[in-house]
């Protein structure tokens, strides 16, 4: 399966996700509670050719997967929201209360902390004055359902990682999958998305056609991919949080700004200008992602530092 199949499989998960969103209010927290891996850890082209057919019938499964989320059994998605629920997780609230100590039962043998289930966890400091909310899975998820907001299976991540080493530096030296953090393997799911919807919105800048559903999904992408509730995996390395700020600060505003354009068709000159930038940022951290993952990480920074002070 290609990028572009990808984006058009997101479809399904764009609208499930922002039915379940509308169950709660991002934008409002408790007092002395803090979202990690959505506002908070902070250092430092090719497109694939999808044949009509294929495509149709990807479409159709699409539709039929979103007709059974919200009709099977006559579940409305209020009603799956709220079977997500466990015990201690009270109604309401968002992530499970987890102890710094019960987090280290999670730590795999590169010391990383990765949950797989209920990733969203509410961990508060010694004084239990604060609490910090946070993604402790390996992939971009949904503050609310929990769920990925981009495709997880072995095939996606196998063909992202491979593009983002060997397909960007096919020259240098990488760490293995297992090896990655987990800011790292969210970065590389998302970024593989929207290296594909940046494609197709180049494409359709040289038509001049907005139309298809495949510009349509690509904006969908970015607009979700740019929300709030849209969270990153909190950085535990200090190479995550040099990934982590460019992410938050420099490339989802931009995706936000994209996606805000509701007809690009009406004002093609302020999308190209969005576009392109959106498109320079989303470059710069997939450039930076790749050094990150090799494994002369050191020498490939002061390399690439040396070269921008020289201006070469």
């Amino acid at each position: 399966m290609k990028a572009k199949e990808y984006i058009i499989l997101m479809t399904a998960v764009i609208g499930l996700t922002a039915m379940l969103t509308a169950c709660g209010d991002s934008k409002k927290q408790s007092e002395g509670e803090s979202t990690t891996g959505a506002t908070t850890a902070t250092t430092t082209t090719q497109t694939t050719k999808v044949d009509n057919t294929r495509q149709a019938s990807v479409d159709a499964a699409v539709s039929n997967t979103a007709d059974k989320t919200t009709k099977g059994n006559g579940k409305t998605y209020s009603d799956v929201a709220k079977e997500a629920s466990k015990p201690e997780q009270p109604a309401g609230q968002i992530g499970l209360n987890t102890t710094q100590e019960q987090l280290l039962t999670f730590a795999d043998r590169y010391g990383l902390v990765r949950v797989p289930d209920h990733p969203i966890r509410r961990v508060s400091d010694p004084t239990g004055k604060h609490i910090n909310i946070a993604n402790y899975s390996d992939s971009v998820v949904n503050l609310y359902t929990e769920e990925p907001i981009h495709p997880n299976t072995d095939e996606f991540i196998h063909e992202a990682y491979t593009y983002f080493t060997e397909g960007v530096a096919p020259g240098e030296s990488y760490k293995k999958w297992e090896e990655t953090s987990n800011t790292e393997r969210g970065l590389v799911k998302i970024l593989y998305l929207s290296r594909e919807g940046l494609l197709i919105l180049e494409d359709a800048m040289k038509t001049h056609d907005y139309s298809s559903p495949s510009v349509q999904n690509a904006l969908g992408f970015f607009k979700v991919a740019s929300e709030f509730e849209s969270m990153l995996p909190v950085a535990q390395t200090p190479t995550d949080i040099s990934l982590y700020n460019m992410y938050d600060q420099q490339v989802k505003p931009e995706w936000k700004k994209l996606s805000d354009i509701k007809n690009p068709a009406t004002d093609e000159k302020a999308f190209a200008a969005a576009y392109q930038k959106a498109r320079d940022e989303t470059n710069n951290l997939m450039g930076l992602l790749n050094i990150m993952v090799s494994t002369e990480m050191e020498k490939r920074l002061k390399a690439a530092t040396d070269q921008q002070n020289t201006g070469k």
